[in-house]
């Protein structure tokens, strides 16, 4: 159903989405020339200094654009409202593709022809960089929009005339999410921690004096969850099924459905946009405008690295790396509607088997964290089959709401080289907990709880049952029998949003009649409607 708006090989290994076939061949293709372009890390002292200048450059040309223009910083963030994938496989090939052809609007707009993204590598330093609140790297810039009514008053006409302009396949796409016209758009925007415009200073939650991921998220990025995520053994798991959700999430009919988030997905890349909304969660990172933060751009291109990290590292296992057989073609022939190239003119490569490899934009990335899951060639350590253990729900004499899975000591073994096991969390979520933020408690028999990861309701997927993956502490693989007794529990960073009645324009999508507003919330977390332990 539909979801409503609310390394021993080079990168040019893989030729076209063909290469999910590839097998143990692609081990002895020739190597193919250097890339064009590198994208550095941003602490990287290797990093020309010219970069962050160019795509200061760029942004500054790109928010001087009229709103008429495609190439207008606000309307390339509206393309992430339009068309942007999550909760499924489409997840990485279309975040692959809207920073590459970012890129060549700031490499464009900058007017240097050799200018690469950086990425921000969150594993290494857990804070946002420094760099990164100077002048209009910063959206509480003063260049940038201040406050709503005037962003809405100056793209209401615009908007209204793009949306009279988009061909019938866009607009099926746009009345899948629930965003059929500028004032459904503006209805979703209004401020407020419910909507996806922040005023200023509140653009983005995190500060130059206050940096720092919180702590759920900085497990979310430690090394421990970034190897079980790129210890996936597929690339995509079924939408159900005893298996995990795989590297890129799990498959879906189309693009604008949800399915079940893998743990690169869930952990991450929801913790970092959450984090970054600060303690509040009210901050263009945790909404849909999110691409208004220009962080949003080196947070993905981290994201596309630790791809081409998992890529690499199931080649030189001859394993495949991307779906295989008619999944194939399922998944290469989706369409991506609304990309815009650096003149301003629609693309023509519209599909996601045209973002399959890095070769798209020719470009590759410097070293880092999780290039140690990138073995030498060899067989891969035998996964176990896959295997899905239910837990008995329970808040256990006013814990927080959780449940027992009762997991085989075979399944918490984490083997070297092998995917280890992952949790998976099912929340019934309501309006109500659009951009919350929880914690993940884990312990074994008894034993002493441990933080294993968080979750942040990140998406246009905010009401109805969400799945999130989070991994296992490998600290819990221990204890006595042939089971251990695995106590998972969800604990809310913030309140719960009050309700009142409705205003005027409520979010596409949104149930009718209250909802939800900023107040003094029980802070309960949302029902918990699942608990399950699998094999990754």
């Amino acid at each position: 159903m539909a979801a409503s708006f609310n390394s021993t090989f080079t990168r040019r290994t893989f030729l076209g989405s063909s290469a999910a076939l590839l097998g143990t061949s692609a081990l002895h293709a020739a190597p193919a020339p250097s890339p064009k372009f590198r994208r550095f890390e941003i602490t990287d002292p290797a990093m020309p200094p010219r970069v962050l200048e160019s795509y200061a450059k760029g942004i500054t040309a790109m928010l001087n654009r009229p709103a008429t223009d495609p190439l207008n910083w606000y309307r390339n963030a509206f393309v992430h409202i339009f068309d942007c994938p999550h909760g499924n496989w489409w997840f990485l090939a279309w975040h692959r593709a809207y920073i590459g052809w970012f890129e060549r609007k700031i490499r464009e707009l900058s007017a240097d022809p050799e200018f690469a993204l950086p990425y921000w590598d969150w594993t290494k330093a857990a804070r946002v960089p420094a760099a990164m609140f100077n002048g209009v790297l910063d959206p509480n810039n003063s260049a940038f929009i201040g406050d709503f009514n005037a962003f809405k008053a100056k793209f209401n006409a615009p908007l209204n005339a793009a949306f009279a302009a988009f061909s019938p396949a866009q607009k099926s796409v746009l009345a899948a999410r629930g965003v059929t016209n500028a004032a459904a758009l503006f209805a979703a925007a209004t401020p407020g921690p419910q909507g996806m415009f922040f005023n200023q200073p509140n653009a983005r939650g995190l500060t130059a004096g206050n940096p720092n991921l919180d702590s759920a998220t900085k497990t979310a990025v430690s090394p421990s969850t970034i190897k079980s995520a790129v210890r996936a053994s597929t690339f995509a798991g079924s939408a159900t099924g005893s298996g995990s959700a795989g590297f890129s999430s799990a498959m879906a009919a189309t693009h604008n459905d949800k399915s079940r988030k893998g743990i690169l997905e869930s952990q991450p890349h929801d913790n970092v946009h959450g984090s970054i909304g600060g303690a509040s969660g009210d901050a263009f990172m945790v909404s849909f405008l999110s691409p208004i933060d220009p962080i949003f751009f080196l947070h993905h291109a981290n994201l596309d690295r630790l791809w081409d990290v998992w890529t690499r590292r199931q080649a030189a296992r001859g394993k495949p790396t991307l779906p295989t057989g008619a999944n194939l073609t399922k998944w290469s022939n989706e369409k991506f509607q609304f990309f815009i190239d650096e003149k301003g003119q629609a693309v023509t490569k519209i599909t996601a088997g045209d973002y399959a490899t890095m070769a798209s934009f020719d470009y590759d990335y410097s070293p880092g964290s999780g290039e140690d899951q990138v073995p030498v060639a060899g067989p891969l350590v035998a996964a176990l089959p896959p295997q899905r253990v239910n837990a008995v729900l329970g808040a256990r004499g006013g814990a927080a709401p959780g449940g027992v899975a009762q997991v085989p000591k075979a399944v918490l073994a984490q083997a070297d080289d092998a995917p280890g096991p992952v949790a998976e969390v099912t929340l019934n979520l309501t309006p109500a907990d659009r951009g919350r933020r929880f914690r993940v408690l884990m312990s074994v028999n008894g034993g002493t709880p441990v933080e294993a990861g968080g979750i942040t309701v990140f998406d246009h997927h905010a009401h109805g049952p969400t799945t999130f993956a989070v991994p296992i502490p490998e600290e819990l693989s221990g204890g006595a029998g042939d089971t251990s007794a695995i106590d998972i529990r969800v604990m809310p960073i913030e309140p719960a949003r009050d309700t009142g009645p409705a205003p005027t324009g409520t979010a596409p999508g949104a149930p009718k009649g209250n909802v939800p507003r900023v107040g003094s919330g029980p802070g309960a977390a949302p029902q918990v409607g699942a608990i399950s332990v699998t094999t990754n």
